[in-house]
């Protein structure tokens, strides 16, 4: 019975005592700091370099918020997906389009249409400025007659139907009523070529440089016969005025020449006696008094002989052959069908063949030297 109220009091001192421990940490909690709020896993990004714990600190001023500057991507990812397929790529800058190489056959097919020719289409050409969308290479004109082209130039539809019409209208028909014969070849010079005229950079770009424009050396007959514009042109308008000019200027050296005699004849006369007499004395005053007209006449005498001299006759002449005949006919025709026709009569970088071009003019003027 002694042993109850002992343990009894036991019991009451420990619970006073948990009692006071728990009340002792309620009260220390209100003085523990807040702990610091981490963000869920998911919100994290990936791209971030490390997580940063946000500090409760006293709230800024609105006017005093700082954004961070936003840092662009750099790499292939800058970039979407989907962006990308959305713009196409523009075309490379020597390059024709689709639509404008469509848009040179279906006018090659129109124009060649009503012509007899052999052609053989090239890939499209472009380079710069230079090129054409429907570059040919032309074999041939004409069904039964034909008549080829060696070697085969490269050119436009345009000027490839040009052509056709000009061996049909102009260049056959001066070849059977100046030669008696048919054009079998034609002989080229040059055709597409990327350059400036003459080569020369200050100048404009030339009309070979887009297939408009060929050059023709000379012609071969039926029968067999050469026929070359450097050859059988013959002197120019300038090989016949320089001609001129170097025999005027001969003419004018050798009158020259055949007056020096006389001249000296008069250097060269005999001295006077040192003491004339009366009558020497009056035949000096007479023989002055016909010096001075001597003087006059020979002056006179200038004039009439400068006068008199035979008009300067060219040594050179304009060709009369048939084959010059040719070449000057079939130039003078095909002013009416191109729209610059050039030859050696044009200046000395076109004396060895014919230039035809289809160039296109505001003025629509053609040029034909």
């Amino acid at each position: 019975m002694a042993i109850v109220p002992t343990v009894d009091g036991s019991l009451s001192r420990a619970s006073s005592w948990m009692s006071y421990v728990a009340f002792v940490g309620i009260v220390a909690l209100a003085y523990l700091p807040p702990r610091a709020s981490l963000p869920p896993p998911a919100a994290v990004s990936p791209k971030a370099a490390a997580p940063v714990p946000t500090v409760s600190t006293p709230a800024a001023p609105a006017s005093a918020k700082v954004t961070a500057p936003a840092v662009a991507p750099v790499g292939p990812a800058a970039v979407p997906a989907a962006s990308a397929a959305a713009t196409p790529s523009p075309p490379p800058a020597d390059v024709w389009t689709p639509e404008q190489v469509n848009a040179g056959l279906r006018q090659c097919i129109q124009l060649l249409a009503p012509a007899a020719a052999e052609v053989e289409l090239e890939e499209p050409m472009k380079k710069g400025q230079c090129g054409t969308t429907a570059p040919l290479a032309l074999h041939s004109v004409g069904t039964t007659d034909k008549v080829d082209f060696t070697p085969a130039p490269t050119m436009n539809c345009r000027l490839a139907a040009s052509l056709a019409t000009w061996v049909e209208k102009v260049l056959q028909p001066a070849a059977q009523q100046v030669l008696g014969s048919r054009i079998k070849r034609i002989v080229g010079a040059s055709s597409y070529s990327c350059r400036n005229i003459y080569n020369n950079p200050k100048l404009t770009l030339s009309e070979h440089a887009t297939g408009n424009a060929i050059d023709i050396a000379g012609f071969i007959t039926a029968d067999g016969r050469a026929i070359s514009v450097a050859k059988a042109w013959g002197p120019t308008t300038r090989d016949i005025a320089a001609a001129q000019k170097k025999a005027a200027a001969k003419l004018a050296k050798g009158s020259k020449d055949t007056d020096k005699p006389a001249a000296s004849a008069k250097e060269t006369a005999p001295p006077a006696a040192a003491a004339p007499s009366i009558a020497d004395a009056g035949k000096k005053a007479e023989g002055k008094s016909k010096g001075k007209v001597e003087k006059a006449n020979f002056k006179r005498d200038a004039e009439t002989k400068q006068a008199a001299l035979p008009p300067v006759v060219s040594p050179l002449a304009p060709s009369n052959t048939k084959e010059a005949g040719f070449l000057k006919r079939v130039h003078q025709g095909s002013c009416a069908l191109f729209t610059t026709v050039l030859g050696p009569e044009t200046n000395e970088a076109h004396r060895d063949h014919f230039h035809l071009d289809m160039k296109e003019r505001k003025s629509h003027a053609t040029v034909c030297h």
